[in-house]
């Protein structure tokens, strides 16, 4: 059957899942990964101008660590991930084109690593697929060298359950285990309450499966990188309570709002919907957004036909869950918002099309 060469299945009674193994010599077979990095780093260099302004949401951030102008006001939704992210040049230098210029260097770097943490779960094939598929988005390549959140959370998020997938299989190195780390920590550096969404799926299995020490890893990561944004809850909000209410008023309150036609209207180019009204963007702009669903369900189908159902069904379920508050929580949309669900995604819809388009053999 296709694909079915992902995983080798463990020969004892509860099927565990094991990582699909690579071949001798994978430091040199890694370079097709490198080269989708570096060509969406290219990319971002080209298309969006390093001289770009700076928006307001990024003025916010920057201001934080830079020395040419005092902070702006840091309102309660905010974390300072990217703050952090930007203070090795907005600390010294108010040169807009370098920070982009920074940012595009390390969100290729940040894409190579997420897509390497999946090695051995998928083929090259499919990862090097999925990071083109990814990359090649107009709102990921726009978000990729702007001081702005999302794109961080996306590529953690993506790092994240890969980790988790090494780890629950058994035997997974130290490499696995920090990382699984590191990446929930990054994720919740820079987007607290978005991290917590992502890691639903996460921490439920772990919880269901007894798997403590994945738990544990993953809730001491959530910890750390939301540790600095809980801290400054009781010293300037008046406590976590007070500023997660205080967020969501900003943001117009949490509550049913039916918004997946705000954000296929923000696909259009619009950076923030707010309000959303207009025309829909042309049928052909929007089209790789309803293949998703489709794509999506025949890569679970094909996953669980292969006996490998996790390492697909656990992107789905985080994406799922890193969409769902966009979707139907919040009155307005912004293409950036369902950037982690893009790149969580892109895994399980590039194994559906590398299925498809495969030679079927009788």
């Amino acid at each position: 059957m296709a694909g079915s060469a992902h995983t080798a299945l463990d020969a004892d009674a509860v099927n565990h899942e094991r990582p699909w193994r690579t071949p001798a010599g994978t430091a040199r077979a890694a370079w097709p990964l490198a080269a989708v990095a570096a060509a969406f780093t290219l990319a971002q260099l080209l298309l969006v101008r390093p001289g770009m302004g700076l928006g307001w949401d990024e003025t916010v951030y920057v201001s934080q660590v830079g020395r040419h102008a005092p902070a702006a006001f840091f309102s309660a939704p905010r974390a300072r991930g990217v703050s952090l992210l930007a203070a090795p040049v907005a600390a010294w230098s108010s040169s807009t084109a370098l920070l982009r210029l920074h940012l595009a260097l390390l969100s290729g770097l940040a894409l190579y690593l997420a897509l390497r943490a999946w090695r051995g779960l998928f083929p090259e094939r499919v990862l090097v697929l999925a990071g083109a598929l990814f990359a090649s988005l107009w709102v990921t390549l726009f978000y990729g060298p702007r001081a702005m959140p999302n794109y961080w959370v996306a590529v953690a998020a993506l790092a994240a359950v890969a980790c988790f997938l090494r780890v629950r299989a058994g035997g997974a190195g130290r490499g696995a285990w920090w990382g699984l780390a590191a990446s929930a920590a990054l994720m919740a550096c820079m987007r607290p309450v978005d991290a917590v969404w992502v890691a639903l799926p996460l921490l439920a299995l772990g919880l269901a499966r007894h798997r403590r020490r994945a738990l544990c890893v993953l809730l001491a990561g959530l910890a750390a990188g939301a540790a600095e944004w809980v801290i400054e809850a009781y010293v300037a909000y008046g406590g976590l309570a007070r500023r997660l209410s205080d967020g969501a008023a900003i943001q117009g309150g949490f509550g049913w709002h039916l918004a997946v036609v705000d954000e296929l209207r923000s696909l259009g180019g619009r950076t923030l919907c707010r309000p959303c009204t207009g025309a829909l963007p042309h049928p052909l702009l929007t089209l790789w957004w309803f293949a998703l669903p489709p794509l999506a369900v025949l890569a679970l189908v094909v996953a669980v036909r292969a006996r490998r159902p996790a390492a697909t069904a656990l992107p789905l379920g985080c994406a799922a869950t890193a969409a769902f508050p966009y979707l139907f929580l919040i009155g307005y949309a912004a293409p950036r918002f369902l950037l982690p669900a893009y790149a969580l995604l892109a895994v399980p819809a590039a194994d559906a099309l590398v299925h498809l388009l495969s030679p079927r053999h009788p």
